[in-house]
């Protein structure tokens, strides 16, 4: 059997997220509440409290796998019925999930030489869920940049983005040393048909990290970015927004927005790139990135944690 969690053991969404790991490396593709129960008690990590402590976990952990039922839609990789969790079949026509999913509970140490960056790739599927959310255009601006999709240099960024949103000016020097991306990793936007100034427009920063709670969150700042690197701001205010594999306790989802801005987690990641990934029908439309290389390395993280 997995073993549970290291890390906080008895936290209700590493929980879950155990049980989604178990039905995909099991032979039967299914995980169970007895599963779980059973690797608790096993464990005796509520041996102090007594069954009632045990089954009130339970309860918790299939509540939070609802309500990912809800918020992932038709993104969510999984059936559930009653206290059974099932693989649906072709998981890997959801790839944008089983990726938040392995990349949140396995974590990623990156090697030299690797030709694996999901860090980036991670970059790459929060700008389609945010464009697909908006409705408009959006760009991966973190760094390394993609030279087809926009400049490498970030004074030349700057400027295509300007330019691409009819927004900002052009580039300005603030006097700051180059700071690569300064924490923007994507910037989306929505036009209207007149084509002027004064429109929606949303900054994100991607944090894969288990410490996104800290510092992470709050190190974007648009109105800091656009006043030290462009000529003429936005006419409107920058959205700020934090995109994360991860999972947020419900409970603490309206603390964290007020320092995060909008944040994506896995759910609202997972449901809006769902319509760039390969289950959708191509309209032409140029893509900056093959959303099978998800599936490879989920499948590798998957296996080296098969029994």
């Amino acid at each position: 059997m997995l073993s549970l969690p290291k890390k906080n053991p008895t936290d209700t969404i590493q929980l879950a997220d155990w049980l989604e790991i178990y039905a995909l490396i099991s032979g039967d593709q299914n995980s169970s509440r007895g599963d779980l129960e059973s690797a608790l008690r096993t464990a005796s990590l509520f041996e102090p409290e007594g069954d009632e402590a045990v089954q009130r976990k339970l309860l918790e952990v299939f509540q939070e796998l609802e309500d990912r039922t809800t918020s992932a839609s038709q993104s969510y990789p999984f059936s559930l019925e009653g206290n059974l969790l099932s693989v649906k079949k072709e998981w890997h026509e959801f790839p944008a999930y089983v990726f938040c999913l392995c990349l949140s509970y396995f974590g990623v140490k990156q090697t030299k030489g690797s030709k694996a960056f999901p860090r980036r790739w991670f970059e790459h599927i929060s700008r389609d869920a945010l464009k697909y959310y908006l409705g408009g255009e959006g760009l991966r601006f973190g760094y390394p940049r993609l030279k087809d999709e926009i400049p490498i240099s970030f004074e030349n960024a700057i400027n295509f983005v300007c330019t691409r949103m009819k927004e900002g000016g052009s580039y300005r020097n603030g006097g700051l040393p180059d700071r690569k991306d300064d924490a923007v990793d994507i910037i989306a936007w929505k036009n209207f048909p007149d084509q002027l100034p004064g429109k929606l427009i949303v900054f994100g920063n991607c944090a894969t990290e288990k410490d996104w709670e800290g510092s992470k969150k709050t190190e974007l700042v648009p109105a800091a970015f656009c006043d030290d690197w462009m000529t003429d701001k936005p006419k409107c205010e920058v959205i700020k927004s934090l995109f994360i594999p991860h999972r947020v306790e419900r409970r603490r989802f309206t603390s964290h927005l007020k320092r995060a801005g909008i944040i994506f987690d896995r759910c609202r990641v997972s449901y809006w790139a769902h319509f760039a990934g390969p289950i959708s029908k191509q309209t032409g439309e140029q893509r900056w990135f093959d959303y099978g290389v998800l599936t490879k390395w989920s499948q590798g993280q998957l296996k080296a944690a098969a029994p």
